[in-house]
């Protein structure tokens, strides 16, 4: 690998944005996830858990709630009052319209995706009708003290379940009145609190409400008659998140201690048929809020405060035990945030609404200029590589502004791509980490490209599940790829023979001798480095000189607020 002088940088002082909510789409196996700041992200879980897309933020438009219709339509509704309608070939805000009632708390889609419901301030419910290029207002059920913070659809369609401060509401969906009213204990721990608000709702098949509030309690009713049946005490702080799997035998839900519970539908007896609900597993990986749960037919996915998106599979689900049933927790975004003027000494940082402009030997900021997107161009200038949502990537010729060519297509995002000095190659990284190297002038992948994919990569470099967000190459040696994701950094030497699955891909010792320093030399073409993370941007500023920018996760911790302390024994 060589030895280089580096410029580790610390000062890129980017916090991301805590979660708000999640929406998991069955059909398409996709998850949007909102935050604080407005920001929606779509997730492509068949992809390796890529980030596909996103749409900035902006701080007058807070979401709180989050849902998929039919078609693929994603929507969202937010403290501003309005209902948003996303465009995701697009990438843009479709429309937005105003509800009337106030700020939104809630919103849910019918089991046909058809119709949609918003809960607002003013204690209304609003039945609103999905068109195929727009939602209408249909109607308002009746009219509720306090605001309606959470809501759930019955699977038949035929009533809702809406979650307010301290009570819960059963409406008929036909007539819009309420048929029940179910009053929660305020009793938090032997002592009356002031309120207890119901901050989600479950509305099963069999009639049972699920409800999670404020008083740390999920209970379960029955809303024909109106009345509890259970109650499980599972939190000293507020539960505030609720998602149950479709075929209606476990749910999940999210504490404000960062608590994680599963529940799952088992037999009383092994010869019973007589089924209960039971609280099976526990998960800490979170150390704020968890604002926000999904169910996916395989997984549970949480976030919160902490910024931290977390995927655990459900063992029991997952078919074959190998890399996929490995727990999950994504951070930082896929894509880079990071740019390099090596002539200059100069780094770009991208932040969620401004840039900033740092000179390397510097303390001070130097300006801001305006964002940019996914491109690379060739270090001539003749030729731009350009890749869009989809899997595609298009080359343009810059002189005679036509496109070229475009790269056969492949199943999976790209998450970087760039263009060698020399040899005009076209390097692609794909989410399933796949590496590609195309022949811009001979319009074909070249034959190093094919000797890879024909021999395979490394089982380990296929099991990473960080994607690649950055492709360089050394100015002198053009043998040399190099590459990053958030967790190693990478030199691909083409003139040397790939490794296979029984050679040693990460050399996690120092060498011990010289010897041992030219053996790992010219041993395979992968040299791993993973003294450097996590790696938000690193590349050469020139042929013996790395810049390397870190974003420690105890710096981001630090500037989050104060988790809910929790009182050990013996304290």
């Amino acid at each position: 690998m060589g030895e280089f002088k580096v410029h580790r940088v610390r000062f890129f002082n980017y916090v991301p944005s805590g979660i708000r909510c999640v929406a998991y789409n069955n059909q398409s196996n996709r998850l949007a996830v909102s935050r604080t700041d407005g920001t929606v992200e779509i997730y492509n879980l068949s992809a390796n858990y890529f980030q596909e897309k996103f749409f900035p933020g902006h701080e007058s438009r807070g979401t709180e709630a989050l849902c998929w219709a039919k078609g693929q339509r994603l929507f969202s509704a937010g403290l501003n009052g309005e209902i948003i309608e996303y465009d995701l070939q697009a990438l843009n805000i479709k429309y937005a319209i105003d509800a009337f009632g106030g700020p939104i708390w809630s919103m849910a889609v019918s089991p046909c995706g058809s119709q949609l419901l918003v809960g607002c301030e003013d204690g209304s419910v609003k039945l609103l009708q999905i068109t195929p290029d727009k939602i209408q207002f249909e109607r308002n059920f009746d009219r509720q003290k306090s605001r309606i913070l959470s809501l759930s659809w019955h699977p038949s369609g035929t009533h809702i379940a809406a979650g307010s401060i301290d009570y819960i509401s059963v409406f008929d969906v036909k007539s819009g009145s309420a048929v029940h009213k179910m009053l929660v204990d305020r009793q938090y721990m032997g002592v009356s609190k002031r309120k207890c608000i119901i901050w989600g709702v479950a509305f099963l098949s069999d009639g049972t409400v699920i409800s999670v509030d404020s008083a740390g309690k999920v209970q379960f009713w029955d809303s024909a008659t109106g009345t509890l049946v259970k109650n499980h005490l599972i939190a000293n702080a507020d539960v505030q998140s609720i998602a149950v799997s479709d075929q209606e035998d476990s749910f999940v839900v999210g504490t404000a201690e960062g608590t994680v519970f599963h529940f799952q539908l088992v037999s009383v007896t092994s010869s019973s048929s007589e089924k209960q609900w039971v609280r099976t597993k526990p998960f800490q990986h979170h150390t704020h809020d968890v604002r926000a749960v999904a169910h996916s037919p395989t997984a549970l996915i949480s976030g919160g405060t902490d910024t931290h998106l977390v995927i655990r599979p459900l063992m029991e689900k997952v078919e074959v035990k190998n890399y996929d049933a490995a727990l999950r927790k994504i951070t930082f975004p896929h894509r880079r945030l990071i740019s390099c003027s090596k002539k200059r000494h100069l780094l770009l940082f991208q932040f969620a609404h401004h840039l900033e402009l740092w000179r390397l030997g510097s303390t001070v900021a130097t300006g801001t200029v305006e964002s940019m997107c996914l491109l690379a161009v060739s270090p001539d200038g003749n030729w731009l590589a350009a890749s869009g949502t989809s899997a595609g990537v298009h080359v343009y010729n810059v002189k005679h502004l036509k496109l070229h060519c475009t790269v056969p297509a492949y199943n999976f995002p790209v998450t970087a791509l760039a263009i060698a000095p020399s040899t005009n190659n076209l390097v692609i990284a794909h989410s399933d980490q796949q590496v590609f190297e195309y022949s811009i002038p001979e319009k074909k992948y070249t034959e190093w490209s094919r000797t890879i994919q024909k021999q395979g990569f490394h089982y380990l470099w296929l099991q990473r599940d960080t994607p690649i967000t950055h492709i360089s190459f050394h100015p002198k040696r053009p043998m040399h790829i190099l590459l990053h994701d958030a967790y190693m950094f990478c030199i691909i030497d083409k003139s040397l023979p790939l490794p296979n699955d029984k050679t040693l891909l990460y050399n996690p010792l120092p060498p011990t001798n010289e010897s041992d320093v030219i053996r790992r030399r010219t041993a395979h073409a992968f040299k791993i480095s993973k003294i450097y993370k996590p790696l938000l941007f690193m590349d050469l500023l020139d042929e013996r000189t790395l810049v390397a920018v870190e974003r420690p996760l105890d710096d981001i911790i630090a500037q989050l607020p104060p988790p809910i302390k929790k009182k050990k024994f013996g304290t």
